[in-house]
């Protein structure tokens, strides 16, 4: 056995310390790894709030500043360069927007846009000529209980002396007036023609009769002939209304109500206070009838809402004195003017337009205000921002609790911009957090594991191969010390005459020729180990051929023994391969079933060999000795025997198994061991089939 040199000493009393360095660095990093996680997750949520603050801000003066520079600045621009109330009013026309809901212009502290609305004399109108017909006492009804004499316009009509006129001959002489230059007049006698119309119970003349009159003027400004009352055109949309409804038309009835009430809707202040004071609601419930019993669709509600807020904003702004060195620029944000009490409030924008003493304004929408903000936000977190007032009131956005925001400085400041909760880590993103802020620390204390343990199992490795080497130093020694001790024994009586006979000398002679083969066997298999196969290269070969003379090699050796060979080989065909190592494999493999057999007196060996699919499969079994089933594994690696009971008289310094695996392997295949016959041994070699 080869000494313990002292650096291999050294080396072993070493480890424990090394062993321990590495683990208490581990243990280092791991403490380390904590420390930072820990840090990390406490002040998680704090670096996200305030990264969220930063992009709220951000995000809010990206987007006063574009809506300032795209959608006011241009349009107060515009306002400086218009001339006439009517080009205003065709600018507002073009420009309203959901955004943009009308324009303003002060002339010092006169307000000259939007002008006074057109507010006809319903007496003056009265007395007109056409409106006083000559009808015949005979044609005349006597007055009716209850009855009011009540206008579409809520005026009484001509006062009479006795009897009342007959209705339908009455609206009969209204039609003179539909020849009147006068639009204000054909209008306002079709009103009163069809409201008698309609009261008497004639809808169908009513319809006929509007058709004729212009019940078809535009009421939209700009595109309403100048000087018409929109109060008076409104009435006639109403009747025309009243008289398709009651003709069972709903869906036309319906129609007009619609169209009618979004034309209201596009009106100006002044204009507005007329319809509105009209009536308190100016489509008649009655008339409801797009929706039976739910009123006008939500969206057209939503129009004449607004109309209600541009109403309540030019009856603050009219008597307000608007414009001042306080006012800012073009080009600066403007003065913000709203009332707060509404709900939603009104919003006026105001600024200097930069001609004489010009002051204008804008009123937008605040609703409409949020939804452009939301609409445009770039941030990755946008589905979670919120629009509120000062209350909290949702404007715009999720209605989730507010985690951080920010006040809408320039355009509208009661507005707060907002992230909602959900973009605050809950517990379990915390701890996904911690968990990833860990993450490297926890792969560097894996490798470092991995590694100390592949140190550990390398110098365990190192150990046992080191013990086997010194295992087969110890057997080759012996094993060939034994022969060469033999040889030289009978060689030194052969040389001094140390014999009685020729017999005896003969029998020294072949006993010194049986040590010298058993001797150069050992050798040869020393040989064997040091020798690379991978050196061996693959060639085209018969393996039925390669078969057939290892059978022819091997079969005597059994007989000898006294042992049964079978042999069950299906025809292979040639393969791409390294015949040499292949016979040298089959060779291992047939002298471990020889050697390992029960009993002296016979025992029974197959040779099997076939193709399967990419595969071609060598067997060889036994029914000898056989192979422990928690050493099937270790027995292909070097110098590695089962030793045990009728095992050390067969010899071997454990490589042969080895180099069958390391031929399979060359091969693209392995080699196991599994149950044989009666206790022993089956070796299955699989190899690639290569043609």
């Amino acid at each position: 056995m080869p000494p313990v040199t002292p650096k291999t000493r050294q080396r072993r009393n070493l480890r424990p310390f090394v062993y321990a360095g590495i683990a208490t660095v581990l243990l280092l990093i791991l403490a380390l790894g904590v420390q930072e996680a820990r840090s990390f997750e406490q002040s998680y949520s704090a670096e996200r709030r305030r990264d969220l603050q930063d992009q709220l801000t951000q995000l809010v003066d990206d987007a006063e500043g574009r809506i300032e520079a795209e959608r006011l600045r241009p349009l107060l621009v515009e306002m400086s360069t218009t001339e006439t109330p009517a080009d205003l009013a065709k600018l507002e026309t073009e420009r309203r927007t959901p955004l943009i809901d009308a324009i303003y212009v002060w002339d010092r502290d006169e307000m000259i846009f939007p002008p006074a609305a057109v507010d006809k004399d319903v007496g003056e109108m009265r007395r007109a000529p056409c409106m006083r017909p000559d009808i015949p006492s005979a044609l005349a009804v006597p007055p009716e209980p209850g009855f009011a004499g009540t206008s579409a316009l809520g005026a009484p009509p001509a006062p009479t002396t006795g009897a009342i006129p007959d209705p339908v001959v009455l609206a009969e002489g209204y039609r003179r007036c539909f020849a009147s230059t006068d639009l204000n007049l054909r209008l306002f006698a079709a009103s009163e023609a069809a409201e008698l119309l309609l009261d008497a119970g004639q809808p169908a003349e009513a319809d006929e009769l509007l058709l004729r009159a212009p019940a078809s003027t535009p009421l939209v400004q700009g595109a309403r002939p100048e000087g018409v009352d929109a109060r008076i055109l409104v009435g006639v949309r109403l009747q025309e209304a009243r008289a398709q409804a009651a003709l069972g038309r709903s869906g036309r009835a319906a129609d007009w109500i619609v169209a009618l009430a979004n034309e209201i809707s596009s009106l100006d202040g002044p204009e507005l206070e007329r319809v509105m004071d009209f009536a308190e609601f100016p489509i008649p419930q009655d008339l409801a009838v797009y929706r039976p019993g739910m009123g006008l669709p939500a969206d057209v509600e939503e129009t004449l809402e607004r109309a209600r807020r541009r109403l309540a904003a030019w009856h603050e702004l009219q008597g307000d004195s608007i414009g001042g060195p306080e006012t800012p620029l073009l080009g600066e944000y403007p003065l913000v003017n709203f009332d707060p009490l509404d709900d939603p409030p009104w919003v006026v924008l105001v600024s200097r337009l930069g001609v004489g003493e010009l002051t204008g304004a804008i009123q937008i929408d605040q609703v409409e205000l949020a939804r452009d903000i939301l609409g445009h936000a770039k941030s990755r977190f946008a589905r979670y921002l919120t629009i509120r007032d000062s209350a909290g009131r949702v404007v715009a956005g999720s209605s989730e609790d507010v985690a951080v925001d920010v006040a809408l400085p320039h355009l509208l400041p009661n507005l707060h911009v907002g992230f909602t909760m959900s973009v605050i880590p809950t517990g379990q993103q915390r701890r996904s957090a911690f968990v990833l802020r860990l993450a490297p620390f926890g792969m560097a204390i894996a490798i470092g594991v991995v590694a100390l343990l592949a140190l550990v199992r390398t110098d365990r490795q190192q150990d046992l191969l080191l013990q086997r080497q010194r295992d087969f130093v110890a057997r080759v020694s012996h094993e060939l010390k034994t022969p060469l001790a033999g040889i030289r024994v009978m060689a030194e009586n052969l040389e001094i005459g140390a014999f009685r006979d020729d017999a005896q000398r003969e029998a020294f002679a072949r006993r010194i020729v049986q040590e010298a083969e058993r001797l150069t066997e050992r050798v040869n298999e020393v040989i064997k180990a040091a020798t690379r196969p991978e050196d061996d290269v693959a060639v085209s070969a018969d393996v039925d051929a390669l078969l057939t003379d290892l059978v022819a090699s091997w079969r005597p050796r059994y007989d000898a023994a006294r042992m049964q060979l079978f042999v069950e080989v299906q025809p292979i065909g040639t393969l791409t391969l390294m015949p040499v190592l292949l016979r040298d494999a089959l060779t291992n493999l047939l002298d471990n079933a020889l050697k390992y057999r029960k009993s002296e007196g016979g025992g029974r060996v197959w040779l099997r060999a076939h193709a399967a699919g990419r595969f071609v499969y060598f067997e060889v079994e036994d029914d000898g000795l056989g192979v422990p089933t928690e050493q099937r594994r270790s027995i292909f690696e070097r110098f590695r025997r089962v030793e045990g009971a009728g095992r050390g008289k067969a010899g071997g310094h454990g490589l042969g198994l080895a180099f069958v695996a390391e031929t399979a392997r060359l091969h693209g295949g392995k080699v196991e061991c599994v149950d044989g016959t009666g206790g022993g041994a089956k070796f299955i070699l699989k190899i690639r089939r290569r043609s």
